[in-house]
């Protein structure tokens, strides 16, 4: 047995070593050198005792340089304190830094291997959901990132389907892809690295055109816009469903499905089409017979499509929505997206007074006011930051009815 050996076995036979040799180790780990010293305060009697046989004396403190001077007064005299600790423990001592630096070089080279074989990798790497994924499980991370790879071969589709029904053709599993899932946000991360475009993953209706501009519908069923009297066009001709509900003047809920199989849309009289926040609004101007639409409180993707579609035909688009964080954030989405077609409608300081506004923001929900950044809208944007209180477009129905009777 080497001498190193020896001194190993004789420290683990003695019970009272145990701790000081644990926190040797970590303080060479820590310090990547033979160094430092080891507090005994917590320590038991019987382990504080050990140690003073040890140096012939009481000690509170250990230093690991002094550890290694007594041993060699010892019959293991020549063992260095590296060399026992290792035989003690059976395993070579790394440092916190050799051990960081080893494992980012296996991580760079797991990912440097997956991306040489699926290049959109790289651009998924950063973010903190993959990289947890493969502190948590890296084998699922690399069975992921195949499934998405197999996913994105197939994209864009020649036509529309359903996200479920693609993920039960590339993996025999409908919810693979559902978003809560790491193949599921992998493959959103993915097309928003590929697919060209300005995508912000924290906008549901953002996630659903992207996923929608390669073929993929997470939901054309609930996913719905409501409007009244406007026509519109198939590839075959007019839309039934639009005429009839103009003729009798009734409010469509038109799901995504059909609308992003129309090819054209418009108002079915004037040119200027009213779009509200608020369905009770919605309702109150169903009399006026006027071309309407509802975003029913949010922007979602099949509002966007028919808005898409009016726009292209020219008409002008009025947006009147509530004066709080939200609605002003509404409005400037509008603006962002159809630029001239899109006229604020009572967004004035004169509506805002109008409107009533006693209902208190609370400091949350007016920091969302910092968002909003569009000139036209910055004069009301300032007046609630002042007021810190929210006006509703249910109180200015009578002003919204009048413009459009005239």
């Amino acid at each position: 047995m080497s001498t190193a050996k020896e001194a190993a076995a004789f420290f683990r036979s003695e019970p009272g070593f145990r701790r000081l040799f644990i926190e040797m180790k970590h303080k060479y780990e820590s310090l990547g050198r033979v160094g430092g010293a080891v507090s005994l305060e917590a320590f038991t009697d019987e382990e504080r005792e050990a140690v003073a046989a040890f140096f012939g004396k009481d000690v509170s403190r250990v230093s690991l340089i002094a550890f290694e001077k007594q041993l060699g007064q010892t019959r293991f005299a020549g063992v260095g304190l590296v060399e026992l600790l290792e035989q003690y423990f059976g395993a070579p001592l790394v440092s916190n830094k050799e051990r960081r630096q080893a494992e980012e070089e296996e991580r760079d080279r797991f990912f440097a291997r997956l991306t040489e074989e699926h290049h959109w990798v790289e651009s998924v790497r950063p973010q903190r959901f993959v990289q947890t994924a493969y502190e948590t499980d890296r084998r699922s991370l690399e069975e992921a990132i195949r499934l998405v790879s197999a996913a994105l071969g197939r994209l864009p589709l020649p036509s529309y389907m359903r996200l479920p029904l693609f993920a039960q053709q590339v993996a025999g599993d409908p919810h693979a892809f559902d978003l809560s899932t790491l193949p599921g946000r992998l493959l959103l991360s993915a097309l928003q690295a590929t697919v060209p475009g300005d995508w912000d993953m924290a906008s549901v209706e953002s996630v659903n055109e992207l996923l929608q501009s390669v073929g993929l519908l997470r939901e054309d069923i609930l996913n719905f816009v409501t409007c009244a009297n406007i026509l519109a066009e198939t590839k075959d001709g007019p839309h039934p469903v639009f005429s009839a509900a103009w003729e009798a003047n009734t409010a469509l809920n038109m799901p995504l499905r059909d609308v992003l199989s129309l090819v054209g849309a418009h108002p079915a009289r004037g040119k200027t089409v009213y779009i509200v926040e608020n369905a009770g609004v919605f309702s109150t101007l169903l009399d006026t017979r006027a071309p309407l639409v509802s975003t029913n409180g949010q922007m979602n993707l099949a509002t966007m499509k028919l808005l898409d579609l009016l726009a292209a035909s020219g008409a002008k688009l009025y947006y009147s929505g509530d004066f709080d964080p939200e609605g002003l954030a509404m409005a400037e989405r509008l603006l962002e997206r159809y630029g001239q077609a899109v006229t604020l409608w009572r967004f004035s300081l004169d509506d805002y007074a109008a409107a009533n506004p006693v209902v208190e923001l609370t400091p949350e929900r007016l920091a969302k006011l910092a968002s909003v950044t569009s000139e036209p809208l910055r004069p009301v944007k300032e007046a609630i930051g002042r007021k810190k209180k929210a006006g509703y477009q249910e109180a200015i129905i009578g002003r919204l009815t009048g413009d459009i009777n005239g």
